[in-house]
């Protein structure tokens, strides 16, 4: 009598599961089905007693099927089928569905069966193709990490553009593999503090540096966290979503030059300016009471110098000093255009080497000026200029008294000048403009004991000039 009732429990358990349960042998066959089936299959459970389980199977996958099957049955375990895959069912109208399977070997006196449970997964499949729609429509890399153990989980196609890896390289890291590895233990500490903190946004450390990640060509990219913790299939996780802020970085470091230069051309103005302009005032006053026109001609220089202050005052501000494009530039041609604009008769212009140099004209046309200018300033109106073009570069000497060895490295810096009359700011206009095309500038003395520029690091073309002679303009 207990065994009948026993029987009827375990019955009632085996139909009333939420799960399809099919017994079958080690052939294949199936043994029993319960009540499930057919709302799940469309089968009735007699129905599938007697056929082979790979009536369930879709057609795609029978051909496999019975090896595998065979191979578990060498080695029945108490797991799920297909671990890692996604599998799916076939009902009786021929259409699919995705199912998790669990396999459970029993011992019975007929030998080997293995029930298998399945459960219908439709709606779990539906909800995580949206949640993959939503992680690979989002703007921004997404990748999330196990909380205890840092593992990287899942991440997006931003991600693995962004590190230029596949999601499958990926997946499996460290997330600190993520960033320059000099600074695992920071990005480590980083990560606990998101897990504590449950969320937050930082594109900085504490002391004030900036976040990167570390391609795999090697290259490193600032980015902003945004992190949060929660659970995700009963597993604590952290979900990182990482900008890429290249661009608002580059913003920041633009304005924080335009800061600078505005600083420092203030600083020029105010010191500078201010001197001119009490020179101006005093020779006005003196003109007045001596009726003397040559106190007017001073007035007049005072002028000029300050005239020539507010123009590289404007260039600073205005055009600053990045390269907007770059295009062959024959030398000649803009040397000589740009000698027109230096206001001198005497002064002589020499072009020893022809050829091309590559650069953005407008930057190039304001260094050439301010050195022509700097020569005529230091070396006076008769003093002349040698340009030329080289392998790798191109240089402007002139004859006049040279700078000393001592401060050739500070002639470059904003408000250095030897002359009364100078800006200050020409040299550093040609510095900027150099650092801006990312060549090199060497200051040295020329041939003739004067002032050297060469600039090194440009793509040029020369010219062969071996039989002509240097062209004076």
């Amino acid at each position: 009598m207990a065994e009948d009732i026993d029987a009827s429990r375990l019955s009632a358990l085996f139909n009333k599961s939420p799960d399809a349960i099919i017994l079958v042998d080690a052939d294949g066959e199936i043994l029993r089905a319960n009540e499930r089936v057919e709302e799940m299959f469309g089968y009735q459970p007699a129905e599938l007693e007697g056929e082979s389980v790979e009536l369930l199977v879709p057609e795609a996958d029978r051909d496999q099927h019975p090896s595998q099957r065979e191979s578990y049955m060498e080695n029945p375990t108490t797991r799920p089928m297909g671990a890692d895959l996604d599998l799916y069912a076939r009902r009786k109208d021929g259409s699919t569905f995705p199912v998790d399977i669990s396999l459970s070997p029993i011992e019975t006196d007929d030998g080997l069966e293995v029930m298998a449970a399945i459960r219908d997964i439709t709606d779990r499949e539906t909800l995580r193709r949206k949640y993959r729609t939503v992680m690979e429509s989002a703007p921004d890399a997404i990748f999330i990490a196990e909380a205890e153990t840092n593992e990287i989980l899942e991440v997006n196609q931003r991600a693995a553009d962004l590190m230029e890896m596949s999601e499958e390289e990926l997946v499996g890291q460290d997330q600190t593999a993520l960033h320059p590895s000099e600074d695992a233990d920071r990005y480590r500490e980083l990560f606990q503090r998101h897990v504590e903190n449950e969320e937050g946004t930082v594109a900085r450390f504490a002391n004030g540096d900036d976040l990167f990640v570390e391609t795999a060509s090697g290259d490193r990219v600032p980015i902003e966290i945004s992190a949060q913790a929660t659970e995700l299939n009963g597993d604590k996780v952290v979900i990182g979503v990482f900008r890429d802020i290249s661009v608002r970085r580059e913003y920041e470091r633009e304005l924080q030059q335009q800061i600078e230069r505005l600083e420092t051309v203030a600083e020029v103005l105010s010191h500078d300016l201010r001197n001119p302009l009490n020179v101006a005032e005093a020779n006005v006053d003196l003109a007045r009471k001596s009726g003397d026109p040559e106190r007017l001609d001073k007035v007049e220089k005072t002028h000029t110098r300050m005239e020539n202050l507010i123009d590289d005052a404007l260039t600073l501000i205005q055009e600053g000093y990045e390269v907007e494009s770059v295009e062959p530039i024959e030398l000649t041609s803009i040397v000589s255009d740009c000698w027109q604009h230096v206001q001198t008769t005497e002064a002589t212009l020499q072009i020893t080497n022809e050829g091309i140099i590559y650069a953005d004209s407008r930057r190039v046309k304001n260094l050439f000026e301010n050195l022509f200018r700097n020569a005529i300033d230091h070396g006076g109106d008769t003093v002349t200029v040698r340009v030329g073009v080289f392998e790798d570069g191109f240089f402007v000497a002139d004859d006049g008294p040279g700078i000393p060895a001592e401060e050739r490295e500070d002639v470059l810096e904003p408000g250095w000048t030897t002359d009364e009359e100078g800006t200050g700011l020409g040299l550093n206009i040609v510095s900027e403009i150099t650092s801006a095309h990312d060549w090199e500038i060497d200051v040295s003395e020329s041939e003739d004991g004067g002032a050297r520029f060469d600039f090194t690091g440009v793509k040029t073309a020369v010219y062969d000039n071996s039989f002509e002679d240097p062209t004076d303009i």
